[in-house]
């Protein structure tokens, strides 16, 4: 069985919004100077792809809906996200610092 760990230590930076959709679309925006934690949720199962130009596609990796995700990105980083299902949703990427 695995086991999530918050830290409580994190503060909350900027969150960008987007639309998931049938066609991929990415943060307006790459990670800032300084941010190497974001925390991405989504309200619909997503194909999610992080990098400078990211394009996500169905061998993305996955993320459920409503489960809150923390990765270890590099300043700049964007990220994508690309519909499962049929039902389009949001998108949350909060940049996080400690």
């Amino acid at each position: 069985m695995t086991t999530k760990h918050y830290n409580p230590n994190y503060k909350v930076g900027t969150t960008q919004a987007l639309g998931i959709t049938g066609s991929s679309a990415a943060t307006a925006n790459g990670a800032s100077d300084g941010i190497y934690d974001v925390r991405i949720v989504c309200t619909v199962d997503s194909y999610v792809e992080f990098g400078t130009t990211p394009t996500a596609t169905t061998n993305s990796l996955i993320i459920p809906a409503y489960t809150p995700e923390h990765f270890k990105v590099e300043p700049g980083t964007k990220v994508a996200f690309l519909l499962v299902g049929s039902t389009t949703g949001q998108a949350r990427v909060t940049e996080l610092t400690q």
